[in-house]
């Protein structure tokens, strides 16, 4: 009897508490300003072409601007470095971050 009861309560805190973990994830694995403290509250999901094959991306809409900035002048060696992190830790080439930037309205 205590077992069910123990049981159903562990499933009730998995289900109340797996859709915040998974909304964190999704927003590590989101594109977003370098300079981002707070998760995102506004994502955006598009897609991009990769070889044969479409491959779906998330993005911080209101940071759009702020990361075409970083893209546009990047004469400032720490923004260079921004940008070079934040492609290489989503595995986009400049031209495609452009492209999802683009993509968005």
């Amino acid at each position: 009897m205590h077992n069910i009861s123990l049981r159903n309560s562990l499933i009730g805190c998995l289900v109340f508490f797996a859709p915040v973990t998974m909304a964190e994830g999704l927003s590590e694995q989101c594109i977003e300003a370098p300079k981002r403290v707070y998760a995102c509250d506004n994502l955006i999901y598009t897609s991009i072409k990769r070889a044969d094959a479409k491959v779906v991306v998330c993005i911080c809409k209101p940071d759009k601007d702020a990361i075409l900035s970083f893209l546009e002048k990047d004469s400032i060696a720490t923004q260079r470095i921004m940008i070079r992190k934040l492609l290489a830790k989503h595995q986009m080439t400049k031209v495609e971050l452009m492209e999802v930037l683009n993509q968005i309205n």
